[in-house]
Formats: C-alpha cells, structure tokens, sequence
C-alpha cells in the first residue's frame, strides 16, 4: 500500500489550516475581516485525525465533510468581499480543503487506517484448525469454555 496520497492529503490539509487561520489574522481591505477562519482550521486538522483513523465509507463522508467546509470557507469569502491578502488567503485555503476532500473520497481504499496492520487476517472467520482458533480466541480474550456451552445449545 503506498503512503503518497497520505502524505499529499496531510501537506493539503495542513496547509488549509495555516492558510484558513492566517487569513482571519491579515487584512481583508476594506471589508470586516471575518471569523470563520479558526474554525474551520480545526476542521481541517480534525480532517486529517478522521481520514486516518477510519476507514471504508466513513472514510468518504470524512471527505465529504471537508468538501462542504472548504465550500463553506470559500463561499463566505466571497460573499464578504474586500480585496486585501487575508482575503486571498482564505481562497487558498478553501481550496486547498475541497482538494483534500475529493483526493479522500478518491483514495479511500489506498489511504492507510489506524491500526490495520494490527489486525489479523483471520480475525473474524476461523482458519478451519479447531486448536489454532482457539489459541487465537485466547488471545483475542475470548473464553472458550462460554463458546463451548453456547454451541451446544
């Protein structure tokens, strides 16, 4: 599994952030420089937390989610108006959000996820030797003696 588009998603998002935040902190010219730019810079390092530690279909409404925020970020920006770097800066940063988002939608199946390479292949389903599976129940903190007197109902 390659860890590239891990490392793409992570410098996207990161720079969102930077960008998302900075932009409440720099001029706007002559409109009100507005206050979603912390916000949603969190939003976007949660982003980063969610894409890593789920995986499957969550993985893609995780996407979703920073689609809508950058939408969100880039709408109001525009909406607000003004002509100054903080302005700008706020663009940058929603793009760079909705480019993360779709690249984890894209993606989802070759993003790793937390602890998958902890799990084991036969987990969930018996590997057809009885005493194999149930050195690995033990292990798993299974009780055999209960599985036995449930099979035998």
């Amino acid at each position: 599994m390659t860890r590239r588009p891990l490392w793409i998603v992570a410098l996207l998002l990161v720079g969102a952030a930077a960008a998302l935040w900075g932009s409440a902190r720099l001029t706007w010219g002559t409109a009100e420089t507005p206050r979603f730019g912390e916000a949603l810079a969190l939003v976007a390092l949660a982003g980063f937390a969610g894409a890593v530690a789920v995986g499957g279909w969550v993985k893609r409404v995780v996407g979703a989610v920073m689609i809508a925020a950058g939408l969100l970020a880039g709408g109001v920006t525009l909406a607000t108006g003004g002509s100054g770097i903080g302005r700008w800066t706020a663009l940058l940063g929603a793009v760079l959000l909705v480019g993360a988002g779709i690249l984890v939608i894209r993606m989802a199946a070759r993003l790793p996820t937390l602890g998958a390479r902890y799990q084991s292949a036969n987990a969930r389903r018996g590997s057809g030797d009885r005493d194999k599976d149930v050195w690995d129940g033990l292990s798993r903190g299974e009780d055999p003696t209960v599985r036995g007197a449930e099979d035998e109902r």
